[in-house]
């Protein structure tokens, strides 16, 4: 029960934000790919009862038919739509590849105090903070379940600060260009 309550709360959120998005038609999204978070070898947050990958998919894909149903203009893409385990780079890969205009991925975050309720929002953005540095790091650290990943991620140290400045250069260089042009 408790759990239908949360997933209603953040479908309500999520469609609450487009209807106010929708009213904005200088900001017309074609392409949105929804990421369920984690997924096949990869558990993420494990609970009493349930796994965070089965959750964030089971909101991914009822996300994706609330977008379908209102925004009948826009094509939504998934990462995974079953327990595969798409890698970071393939997820990233799949939304450069196609165009995304909006990439949302879901998460369920884990807390070790149980009375801890609500939900998180995160929006890469050019400012950085610890507590945002540390989200990524823990989401990032899944990199190692990947075969290959030395050679795949050989340039990319989470812990070094130049490869830090580094995304954040290329983010604000991407940011830039992109404002040039009025979408």
């Amino acid at each position: 029960m408790k759990n239908n309550i949360i997933l209603v709360n953040v479908i309500l959120l999520v469609f609450l934000t487009f209807n106010y998005l929708n009213g904005f038609s200088k900001y017309k999204f074609d392409v949105i790919v929804i990421d369920a978070g984690h997924g096949g070898k990869d558990p993420g947050a494990v609970g009493k009862i349930s796994y965070e990958k089965n959750i964030a998919l089971k909101i991914s894909l009822h996300l994706g038919r609330i977008l379908n149903e209102n925004l009948p203009d826009v094509k939504v893409l998934y990462t995974r739509k079953d327990d595969s385990y798409p890698t970071l780079n393939k997820r990233a890969q799949i939304a450069n590849s196609k165009n995304a205009d909006l990439f949302i991925s879901i998460h369920c975050d884990s807390f070790t105090k149980p009375s801890v309720r609500g939900t998180s929002t995160f929006i890469m953005g050019l400012s950085k903070s610890n507590a945002n540095f540390n989200v990524a790091k823990r989401e990032n650290s899944v990199i190692e379940l990947e075969e290959n990943y030395e050679e795949i991620y050989k340039d990319f140290n989470p812990n070094s600060s130049e490869s830090i400045m580094l995304l954040s250069l290329t983010q604000k260089a991407k940011i830039a260009l992109l404002s040039i042009f009025d979408f």
